[in-house]
């Protein structure tokens, strides 16, 4: 008998996408464009996920951030899919062509910027969102990306033009996810602070992965930490994500530690600088996923199939027309 036919726990797409970050367009893709983590399905064609499945997502999600292309992945990939997937594997060498996979698609979004194309520049990020899960994306493109464009644009006299374009279209594109889960989700939003005059681009990073977890979230600037207690009582937040700047001085530092001790509401420091601010507070230091976790934001529940009659038996939500939205998601496909 297949393994995935012995699961006893088994989760929606929708809830597979919340455990691994790897949202329900690129686990669609994966399956239809390279044959990569086939689930199970209910006798309505519902896609479920067990845990064999999740552990070959692990798998690939590790050749992905060695910065193996995803159409090169399945050979790689283990004969058994168990939970052994998971366990460190010895990093092989990459081929040149595996190198400059990411290269060649920051030297096209660079372009794309000079030329302040709009189409270029969404276009190929969406074609990108669709293949890769966040977290790849976020250290093999949008890091070296972004950091590697200030360097391009140093002592061009149309600098500043292009960096507050490449800002506004990608302020667009994260507004754009985040409105739409506003709008589509009861959850209490949380709030993601960001401080007037730091790098535009590291809350936008942080409110895009908080996004790909299905974080539903405010995103506001403000000026000074003195702010903040007026704001999370006015909006009775539970949870409050702060984008960390390194140039506090001692009296916001202060401040921000009288707040986080009396605010009613679970504060984390994110993006870049995190680290360092965590330290200088001596507060611990977690990535998003593991903050999430920790949180217990975004967690899925699970669903169980009954050894008795083999029914489906969700614990969260009616599962929706997921058919009817894949062929929404994968028409380009």
């Amino acid at each position: 008998m297949d393994k995935a036919e012995d699961e006893a726990i088994w989760l929606t797409i929708g809830d597979a996408a919340l455990r691994t970050g790897v949202n329900p367009v690129t686990l669609r893709a994966w399956q239809r464009r390279f044959g990569l983590v086939v689930p199970k399905r209910t006798p309505k064609g519902h896609r479920l996920y067990g845990e064999s499945h999740l552990a070959q997502i692990e798998e690939i999600l590790f050749w992905l951030n060695q910065g193996v292309a995803i159409s090169k992945v399945k050979p790689l990939l283990k004969a058994s899919q168990t939970k052994a997937a998971v366990k460190p594997l010895a990093k092989q060498a990459l081929s040149v062509e595996e190198q400059n996979l990411w290269l060649d698609h920051i030297e096209y979004l660079n372009q794309s910027c000079l030329d302040f194309n709009a189409t270029a520049l969404n276009g190929k990020l969406t074609e990108l969102s669709g293949l890769y899960p966040f977290s790849v994306l976020k250290n093999g493109l949008y890091w070296p990306w972004l950091n590697g464009l200030e360097g391009l644009l140093l002592g061009r006299p149309d600098a500043s033009s292009i960096e507050t374009w490449v800002v506004e279209e990608l302020s667009a594109r994260v507004a754009k996810r985040r409105l739409a889960q506003l709008q589509g989700d009861a959850q209490k939003p949380s709030l993601l602070v960001d401080f007037l005059g730091g790098k535009p681009s590291n809350a936008l990073l942080v409110s895009a992965e908080l996004s790909a977890y299905h974080v539903n979230h405010n995103l506001i600037k403000i000026t000074n930490v003195s702010e903040l207690s007026f704001i999370v009582q006015r909006l009775n937040c539970s949870q409050v994500f702060l984008v960390a700047q390194p140039q506090l001085t001692a009296t916001q530092t202060q401040v921000l530690q009288e707040f986080i001790a009396s605010a009613n509401a679970d504060v984390f420091l994110v993006g870049s600088y995190a680290k360092m601010v965590n330290q200088a507070l001596g507060m611990a230091q977690y990535d998003i996923p593991k903050l999430l976790m920790q949180c217990g934001i975004g967690t899925p529940a699970k669903t169980i199939i009954s050894n008795e009659n083999n029914a489906i038996k969700n614990t969260s939500q009616e599962i929706v027309s997921e058919e009817a939205e894949e062929g929404k998601q994968d028409a380009k496909y």
